[in-house]
């Protein structure tokens, strides 16, 4: 459904007047009654019996027959979820006794279980976090105005005491009996959604089959996880596409994980259970501040993988080989999380450890189109730049990149542009930065890849290294055409030239220029990126503050 919002103060009008949804005319306090005999005094015993009762309903969900039904799906129950995901005993609800927008007084009997939204706050590692959990078991954990009240009152809350905001996402949409005729929809959540930006990690877990507002809020998230088989993402669910379209399509085609994790790019990860993606929450976290005025953690140092780096790279410069396996062969030991794993492969994005630092590595893969920077790979890169760059942690470049994908559909996509945002996004960076060239880096491509002059604090290249604005083959074909057309051997009068600019695209001729600060073998790699890191903390003179950015990005 459309997406609804989450009104702060929607209807309150009602309370004090002729609102839509209450009239003080009906209010029980307005009627003309007989006198009414004193209430029974109730000891504090009575007090806390009726308190226990109203607890044992706010915390039932939607009752034993729904819950067995989310167990039957695989799926955790919303406060399953909660106890998962927080260390032990954190946890401290929030509008535990809210129920759905009613006219009448409420009475135990009729409430709506948190109004199908669970919320408060715990600790992950001993850090503080907020956490807003749909109730599918509670109406459909549907979007309703005090269930809305509550999910905007946990984005103020995490904005004004600077804590990371987690989604558990599982609602259907919008509630009709409540928001069918509000007016006009209110952006108030979004903007406050977009302003937490920045300042404290948001991540968006979506568990189930999220329409209209659910699926918004995870698109609006730093970090999206979607649950494999039981999720989706989409503006309106199949019955509403089959309404406004005639079209019938089943949730995964129209809106599931696969479609997101690697056609849409609008979500990042995508895990198998709903544990699963609890970890990957916890993992993300750990990486990252609490919030934009703190620095990242040190974890536990590791050595990297006992993996031969020396032999990993082909000397010929058109074998391809796994870019993840050098990731692996310089970073801590199993501490590289990627991000974005399906979606535009030919650039690598995630974070990893070096001697316990944290650090964000982008990287070409060139197994995937030879690692030539598409438009999504461009978009993908540009997000994770922004993202390092908000919670201050250090990236490492490992370039391999034969240009910016050129053709027809590479312009119809807007290729040029999402190159240029990828640069624009560097130019607002302020973390350390690391540059290694591990054998092409062309053109504007090379650029985006953070090139010379990207205020790094360490480049190098590696001897396999091919540097030039432009390939040799191409440019000489381009700057020499009529010489060559004129040739009486055109094929061999390239090839000539070609010989003659070959030993100028080196690893040592970048160096003579100095546009790379070494050229260092493949074992050297590590040693010398930690070196730069540890360098580059020096800039630590006071706290840090959430990155400020201007102009209009291309």
């Amino acid at each position: 459904m459309a997406a609804r919002s989450f009104r702060n103060d929607v209807h309150l009008s009602g309370l004090f007047g002729s609102g839509k949804y209450f009239s003080m005319e009906n209010h029980p306090m307005n009627k003309s009654t007989s006198p009414i005999a004193p209430a029974k005094t109730q000891s504090m015993q009575d007090l806390i019996a009726e308190h226990s009762a109203w607890t044992a309903k706010a915390v039932s969900s939607g009752g034993e027959e729904r819950i067995a039904r989310q167990h039957a799906l695989g799926k955790l129950t919303v406060r399953e979820r909660i106890d998962y995901l927080l260390d032990d005993g954190s946890f401290r609800e929030y509008g535990r006794f809210a129920s759905h927008y009613t006219s009448e007084i409420p009475v135990v009997d009729t409430i709506t279980p948190s109004d199908g939204v669970v919320m408060g706050f715990g600790l992950i590692d001993g850090r503080h976090v907020c956490v807003v959990g749909e109730d599918f078991t509670v109406k459909g954990g549907s979007h309703g105005v005090i269930n809305a009240r509550k999910k905007l009152h946990a984005i103020q809350m995490a904005r004004r005491e600077r804590v990371p905001l987690i989604w558990l996402l599982d609602g259907a949409g919008a509630r009709g009996q409540e928001l069918m005729n509000d007016g006009l929809p209110d952006v108030t959540h979004f903007l406050e959604q977009a302003r937490l930006s920045g300042t404290a990690p948001q991540i968006g877990l979506v568990l189930g089959p999220c329409a209209g507002d659910s699926a918004l809020v995870a698109a609006g998230s730093e970090f999206v996880v979607m649950r494999k088989d039981t999720s989706m993402m989409a503006a309106g669910g199949p019955p509403v596409v089959k309404a406004a379209t005639g079209i019938e399509v089943t949730k995964e085609e129209l809106g599931g994980s696969s479609i997101h994790t690697r056609l849409s790019g609008v979500a990042d990860n995508e895990a198998e259970t709903d544990e699963k993606a609890l970890d990957l929450a916890r993992s993300f976290l750990s990486y990252l501040p609490g919030n934009a005025w703190s620095w990242p953690e040190r974890g536990v140092p590791a050595e990297p993988e006992k993996i031969d780096i020396n032999e990993i790279v082909p000397v010929q410069k058109r074998r391809a080989y796994d870019m993840k396996l050098l990731i692996r062969g310089i970073v801590d030991d199993g501490s590289f999380l990627e991000i974005k794993p399906e979606y535009a492969r030919m650039m690598i994005t995630g974070f990893a450890r070096m001697d316990g630092h944290p650090v964000g590595v982008i990287a070409n893969q060139p197994m995937v189109h030879a690692g030539a920077i598409t438009t999504a790979a461009a978009k993908k890169a540009q997000h994770f730049v922004e993202l390092c760059s908000a919670y201050h942690v250090p990236l490492v470049f490992l370039e391999d990149v034969p240009g910016v994908m050129t053709g027809p559909q590479a312009e119809k996509a807007g290729t040029l542009r999402a190159g240029l945002s990828l640069v624009n996004s560097l130019a607002w960076s302020e973390v350390p930065k690391v540059t290694i060239v591990i054998r092409k880096a062309f053109g504007f491509a090379a650029c985006a890849m953070a090139g010379w002059g990207g205020e790094q604090s360490y480049v190098a290249a590696w001897p396999t290294a091919d540097f030039a604005s432009l390939p040799v083959s191409g440019g000489v074909a381009a700057a020499f055409k009529r010489e060559i057309e004129a040739a009486p051997d055109p094929i061999q009068a390239q090839l000539d030239i070609e010989a003659r600019y070959a030993g100028g695209t080196g690893p040592y001729n970048a160096a003579a220029r100095f546009t790379v600060h070494d050229v260092i073998v493949p074992e050297e790699t590590r040693g010398r990126i930690l070196h730069a890191l540890s360098l580059a903390r020096s800039r630590r003179t006071q706290q840090p503050a959430p990155v400020a950015k201007y102009g209009v990005a291309p």
